[in-house]
This record gives structure tokens, C-alpha cells and sequence, in this order.
């Protein structure tokens, strides 16, 4: 299990080399942004017993529920760039998940920006992610299956918790406020839970 982690980081390093050393003019980071993460949805019924369980739930059915935690970021624009790709961007993001349990996540991808007006815009990112979570075994021993077999537990990488490795991404909405200042409305969605977590930041450009 070790060798074969070793062998996805090794993978997921040189796809980042790939990108990064593709722009004809590389420039250093350029920008920088945090946000406060604030909310989760729940689109899927799920296990209701187990929802109803959730420390932070805002209502009976634990579909919204508050996930307090913090996300920082930098970011490299590109002169020129595979893919169309506007930017590069390393984000790591540490709180609480709906079962009031640690999570973290690091992510490292491109950004695709969509100018709506001179001020507000849409930025798309996706690249290779890893999430990560205390065992909901901890808590929910008796409900947690996981039948879709989506975590992976393991003593060998990051004991105690379960984790994924995933392209991933977000959507964010941000309009500028300043010169070189965004305030920005960040979703991020996963699919297998129909699961959407909310976030507000700020983004600094030098």
C-alpha cells in the first residue's frame, strides 16, 4: 500500500513539473487569497440517522450544516499555457467537518477565468487533490459502511484518517472591490455525496 502511495505522489509531482515548466515565460507567484469555509450542503437523502447525528447540522435533517475551517492559496498566472490554462494555483485548507471531525485537503491545478463585466468574474479550477479526514469510524462505528467504497483507511499513510486522491476543483465568483483586490464566493462540489461546501475570501494580486 506505502509503494503504491509513493507511486501516485511520484505520478501527480511529474504532472505538476509538466505544467509548470510548460509556460514559454514563467513568472513567480503573483497572487495570494484566503477565505473562511462556512458551509456544507447535502443534495442526497444519505443515511438520515446518521445526518441527524451531526454536531453542527442548522436543520433537522442535517442537509445544511455549519463546517467551520480556513483556506490559503498563491497563484502563478501564465503568459502562455497548455490548455488554455490562465494560472496555476496551490491551495491547502484545514477545519471541521459535518461530523465535527478534522479534515484537510492540498490541491495543486489550473484555473480557467471567465470575465462576466470589468469587475466580476469566474474563475474554474481543476488538478489533482488530496482530501483527507479523521475515521468517521471514531464517531459513527455503527452506521459509517461506506458501501460505495469511496475512503481509503490505512495504517501505512496517514493513520487514523481516510482519504482520497481525486482530480478536483472549485467554482469562484469574484469581483474586485479595489485595484487588485477580489472579494470572492467559493463552491467547492463532490459529486459522490452530492456534496457542496461554501467558502467567502479575499485575493491579492501584486
Amino acid at each position: 500500500m506505502l509503494r503504491y502511495q509513493i507511486k501516485k505522489i511520484l505520478g501527480i509531482t511529474v504532472y505538476l513539473t509538466v505544467f509548470q515548466y510548460s509556460n514559454a515565460a514563467p513568472v513567480f507567484a503573483d497572487s495570494i487569497g484566503a477565505s473562511v469555509i462556512l458551509l456544507s450542503v447535502h443534495t442526497n437523502p444519505g443515511i438520515l440517522a446518521l445526518r441527524e447525528q451531526y454536531p453542527r447540522k442548522m436543520d433537522a435533517k442535517g442537509k445544511y450544516v455549519f463546517t467551520p475551517g480556513v483556506e490559503g492559496y498563491y497563484q502563478q498566472q501564465f503568459a502562455s499555457s497548455p490548455l488554455k490554462m490562465d494560472s496555476m494555483r496551490f491551495a491547502i485548507g484545514a477545519g471541521y467537518d459535518c461530523a465535527d471531525m478534522k479534515f484537510g485537503y492540498m490541491h495543486w491545478g489550473g484555473r480557467w477565468v471567465f470575465p462576466w463585466t470589468d469587475q466580476l468574474l469566474l474563475d474554474v479550477g481543476l488538478g489533482p487533490s488530496l482530501i483527507f479526514r479523521e475515521s468517521w469510524k471514531k464517531r459513527f462505528a455503527e452506521l459509517v459502511a461506506d458501501e460505495e467504497g469511496f475512503w481509503v483507511e490505512s495504517d501505512e499513510f496517514i493513520p487514523g484518517y481516510q482519504y482520497k486522491w481525486l482530480i478536483g476543483g472549485n467554482l469562484e465568483l469574484q469581483y474586485e472591490f479595489a485595484t487588485n483586490r477580489h472579494a470572492y464566493w467559493a463552491v467547492v462540489p463532490a459529486i459522490n455525496q452530492f456534496l457542496v461546501i461554501n467558502s467567502m475570501g479575499v485575493k491579492y494580486s501584486f
